[in-house]
């Protein structure tokens, strides 16, 4: 069994995603708001990268394209945390796979295959084991909708690599050109601004989107898209684990199971065979 560098570049965005959940609740002990976190992140990311990115390459109309996706998903699942709560948002998110393996079908041909199905399929049985609960029709709608917002993410920065972005340029986009739009729908329900959102934001901005969005790139660059999403899926096992030593909340039994499913999963379609 082997597995490449991508898997281990996946899963280290996986690890510093995770670690998300941890660091927003303790920027709300400090006065932080859910939409002064994403306004700040947004900004900071659009600073920084602004500064390092391809100014050509952010005057393309792909990178524009690739904005809006951001900016439509980053707004999307953060109502849909407001409006499902994060178990259930968690859970929903995570449809993504499916709808990758159809986006990137349609954009540049990507294999269709049972093998991928059936990790997507286990990944989201997994993450029902954790969750264990009944969505109304409006939750379950704007759950899907963040899925397939994620998914289109996904996609379409792939289908960029394929047209000569790098990674880099990719996150430059989807930091930049997501602003206005975070901007016109946030910055109005932003409460005044407090030091928990501004260093909520800045958390997220470096450690939440600038080096796991990088490394995410850079993996799924070279391996399958849907694969990728799948492997994305630690995401919330490693929140998990973490909440258990930081916040002393104890795994369930389908907890671990539902940790041991996604990773086995993620491993199964990453091995090089």
């Amino acid at each position: 069994m082997r597995l490449n560098r991508a898997f281990y570049d996946l899963v280290g965005a996986s690890v510093l995603w995770g670690t998300i959940g941890i660091a927003v609740q303790e920027a709300y002990r400090v006065g932080a708001n859910s939409f002064g976190i994403v306004l700040f992140r947004t900004l900071f990311s659009c600073l920084i990268l602004l500064y390092g990115g391809n100014r050509k390459i952010l005057l393309r109309w792909e990178s524009a394209v690739m904005g809006i996706i951001t900016g439509a998903f980053y707004e999307i699942y953060a109502f849909t945390i407001i409006l499902d709560g994060a178990p259930l948002s968690s859970f929903l998110l995570y449809t993504a796979p499916l709808f990758v393996i159809l986006f990137s079908f349609v954009l540049f041909r990507e294999e269709l295959s049972l093998r991928k199905v059936m990790g997507s399929v286990i990944v989201i049985v997994a993450l029902y084991l954790d969750y264990l609960g009944t969505p109304t029709p409006v939750e379950l709608i704007w759950g899907i909708l963040s899925g397939m917002s994620y998914a289109a993410l996904i996609s379409f920065s792939k289908f960029l690599q394929l047209r000569g972005f790098s990674g880099w340029d990719v996150l430059s986009a989807q930091s930049v050109w997501s602003l206005p739009l975070s901007l016109v729908v946030i910055l109005p329900f932003s409460r005044s601004v407090s030091l928990g959102s501004v260093a909520g934001g800045l958390y997220m901005a470096v450690l939440g989107t600038i080096i796991p969005y990088y490394l995410f790139y850079r993996g799924i660059k070279i391996m399958d898209s849907a694969i990728a999403t799948v492997i994305s899926a630690l995401e919330p096992v490693v929140t998990t684990l973490l909440a258990y030593p930081l916040l002393g909340q104890i795994l369930t039994p389908l907890q671990i199971l539902s940790a041991t499913l996604i990773l086995a999963s993620s491993i199964w379609l990453s091995v090089s065979r």
